[in-house]
């Protein structure tokens, strides 16, 4: 049977081998339905290293996402999203980002031959919109989130939208990480949009138990999952990946978390800022965003859980952020 995609809420069945980015009908989720296509890799993404350190933590697992071709964990769902859309017959795709989701699908759509549109806030990280037009995107800046991801819906009748916040493409691609995570883990996600941490729990089938970390300022998680803890301050403005209005699919996390017997973590700026430091200081040269995962781990610690043995997935490079990261490091 040739794929389609179909709404579990309800109940819209697309046309065979027809691409919708969400349901036409209620503006849901979709998932694939029949033989879904099968990819390979294009730029070498996915097969991250999991490395182990010894802190004072105990020993802690970072898998290093922030490897992956362009940086961060975007490749892998840009990378299976960007084969579909060429394989559809689109010669553009546009997409919404902060930063690493518009840096991936450049460089996918330049390696394939497509057209590529990225819509920016401008808050943007100018480092990240800089790599995005050198990679021969063409970056339109809004002045909001929320009025970029308008924009590339706007465009989604002509272009494949990418639209990695809800698109079945893009969280199929992302299952490849949990089929490198051990059977077992206690594995901490930085988390907006959860695709990453939707795909590692579909793609480990379940048998990881996982942490979500979103920042207190935005956390689309708070009134489905009772956090575990809590960061002491009230902003979480360096992590830039953390920071989405809506996340489509924040009520299968919710219930992933409760399957997996995991949690949520809500970090602040302060924490986030001690976890860079102290990344870089093992030599892992991970984003604002991806310290996250350290921040929560020693949270988790003041209030009584032993992490030692867990995951942290470090989610982007802090390369492209060198200046802020290089003001942090001098803060006290």
């Amino acid at each position: 049977m040739a794929w389609r995609l179909v709404c579990p809420r309800c109940g819209f069945r697309g046309e065979e081998g027809r691409y919708y980015h969400r349901c036409p009908r209620c503006g849901s989720p979709l998932e694939f339905e029949g033989e879904r296509p099968r990819y390979g890799r294009l730029l070498g993404e996915g097969s991250t290293p999991l490395v182990y350190r010894e802190t004072p933590l105990g020993p802690i697992g970072f898998k290093l996402e922030y490897v992956n071709p362009t940086g961060s964990f975007k490749d892998r769902g840009t990378a299976y999203s960007l084969q579909l859309a060429r394989d559809l017959g689109y010669r553009c795709v546009v997409e919404d980002s902060s930063g690493n989701a518009g840096i991936s699908t450049a460089a996918y759509a330049s390696f394939l031959g497509l057209e590529a549109v990225v819509a920016v806030p401008r808050t943007a990280a100018p480092s990240k919109k800089s790599i995005i037009a050198s990679l021969g995107a063409r970056v339109v800046e809004l002045d909001s989130r929320e009025e970029a991801a308008k924009y590339a819906e706007a465009m989604a009748g002509r272009c494949f939208y990418v639209a990695h916040s809800v698109s079945a493409a893009f969280l199929e691609g992302m299952t490849s990480a949990g089929r490198e995570v051990p059977e077992g883990s206690a594995v901490v996600v930085p988390s907006a949009s959860f695709s990453l941490f939707l795909g590692i729990w579909r793609g480990s089938g379940g048998k990881v138990r996982l942490y979500a970390v979103q920042g207190v300022q935005n956390a689309t998680l708070r009134g489905l999952v009772e956090p575990i803890a809590v960061g002491s301050g009230s902003t979480s403005s360096l992590a830039d990946g953390l920071v989405l209005p809506s996340a489509p699919r924040a009520q299968e996390a919710a219930d992933a978390i409760r399957r997996s017997g995991g949690g949520l973590v809500l970090v602040s700026d302060k924490e986030i800022a001690e976890a860079t430091r102290d990344l870089w200081s093992m030599g892992l040269m991970a984003e604002p965003t991806s310290a996250s995962a350290y921040a929560a781990l020693k949270l988790l610690r003041e209030v009584g859980v032993d992490v030692g043995g867990f995951i942290a997935v470090l989610t982007g490079s802090g390369l492209k952020f060198y200046d802020l990261v290089s003001r942090i490091r001098t803060l006290t």
